[in-house]
């Protein structure tokens, strides 16, 4: 058996034209721009839910304290309740520091929910900034 000589020649090699690798630059570039985008969008829609739970809190205790407020100027005004009812108005009041408490914990839970998303996003955010950078360095040689 005799063996044969593979004939291999560098013309046999298949380059894609410089075009074509801009075009494929281009593209990927276009790709991760697009991502890039929209994980800016995503950490500046985080920022505003954190802000808008804020000022959900503040707005949830002002209503809570002008509530209390009434009940102790109804105690404080009437002399002729009941002390039966007297002490469901007193009730309600701790009910009402009760929610307070309630709400102070929810607030955080939710932003604390919040802030974990928007590392995650902006972990994101890093990393795909960095693909972008290296494909491009890469693309570019």
């Amino acid at each position: 058996m005799a063996k044969t000589k593979s004939k291999f020649s560098i013309d046999q090699i298949k380059i894609p034209s410089l075009s074509r690798k801009k075009e494929v630059s281009e593209l990927l570039n276009d790709l991760q721009q697009n991502k890039v985008s929209l994980t800016k969008e995503s950490v500046s829609d985080i920022q505003e839910q954190i802000l808008l739970r804020e000022q959900l809190h503040i707005q949830i205790l002002d209503e809570l304290d002008k509530i209390k407020l009434q009940l102790s100027n109804v105690l404080l005004s009437s002399s002729d309740i009941e002390e039966q009812e007297k002490a469901r108005i007193r009730q309600k009041q701790v009910d009402i520091e009760q929610f307070k408490i309630r709400e102070k914990i929810d607030k955080w839970k939710d932003i604390a929910i919040l802030k974990k998303e928007l590392r995650d996003r902006l972990k994101e955010f890093k990393e795909t900034e960095s693909k972008t950078q290296l494909m491009s360095e890469l693309l570019e040689e």
